[in-house]
């Protein structure tokens, strides 16, 4: 049976409180995202004194762009990834989902880009850390990474919800499940502005609480053949949407929509093979 995570959220419910009701309501795995003020490490042993398994961390991206820009500012936010890595690795992390863009204007790759992206992923396997690069809203950059990038140690994030109100005319999973390594699963709206992609639309929403098409879902995750968890990826804005119940009761009900989706998964999987 897959394993189900849920992320931590970045509400006022403090970390650790988090995890642990993560965990009492049966979740086997958690995610976070890498923070300069909290010790990995710490969070990390946090996390499996509770019982939980890491699937992965979740690197910065406020400065990501900067990767393929030739400053100080891209030769420091490299060196801030190899450290992350390291990080990663003394906290026996085998997962770093990156971004490759953020916003919808962000500059062209470009040699110094596929340099630092080549230089990190090498490095990231020498620690034993896959990177998985996640869908956002500007396609070409990760298409060209993925392609740049083509050692089968690293691979692809599919974030579900970025792919319907960021990029809904791509089916990245056609695209890219043969590399896929982890999953980013939660709910929005789609588009609400159509020919203005905004990241406002990035809801993160409950699943079955928005319009994504969670049939069709299951099936690309169930065709692909991905065996690992199924992870649900949510924020303080999502958290503040059930803010009639308490925190533990929000966890609880995410639970059960994640318990839902797998079984529509495992259904499907029997047909199948049937």
């Amino acid at each position: 049976m897959r394993a189900l995570g849920m992320s931590l959220t970045d509400g006022e419910t403090p970390w650790r409180e988090q995890m642990r009701l993560i965990a009492d309501a049966g979740f086997d795995c958690t995610f976070f995202d890498w923070d300069a003020d909290v010790n990995t490490l710490e969070r990390t042993d946090f996390a499996r004194n509770c019982g939980l398994s890491i699937d992965s961390l979740h690197a910065p991206f406020g400065r990501i762009n900067s990767f393929w820009e030739d400053t100080q500012e891209g030769a420091d936010y490299h060196a801030l990834m190899l450290r992350i890595l390291d990080e990663c690795a003394a906290a026996g992390i085998n997962k770093l989902v990156m971004h490759t863009t953020v916003g919808n204007h962000p500059p062209q790759t470009c040699e110094r880009g596929f340099i630092r992206y080549r230089t990190m992923c090498d490095y990231a396997k020498e620690k034993g850390v896959h990177i998985c690069f996640e869908n956002l809203e500007p396609f070409p950059h990760l298409h060209e990474i993925l392609a740049v990038i083509d050692d089968p140690f690293h691979g692809f994030c599919w974030d579900c919800g970025h792919n319907l109100c960021y990029t809904p005319h791509v089916d990245m999973m056609a695209r890219y499940a043969d590399r896929l390594m982890c999953l980013h699963l939660h709910d929005n709206n789609g588009v609400t502005q159509p020919g203005n992609i905004d990241f406002r639309d990035d809801l993160h929403m409950l699943p079955f609480d928005g319009v994504l098409d969670w049939e069709w879902t299951a099936r690309k995750i169930a065709d692909s053949g991905y065996t690992g968890p199924l992870t649900f990826e949510y924020s303080s804005r999502t958290a503040r949407r059930h803010a009639d119940k308490p925190y533990g009761a929000f966890v609880r009900t995410a639970k059960e929509r994640a318990v839902r989706l797998r079984d529509m998964i495992d259904n499907i999987e029997k047909e199948i093979k049937e």
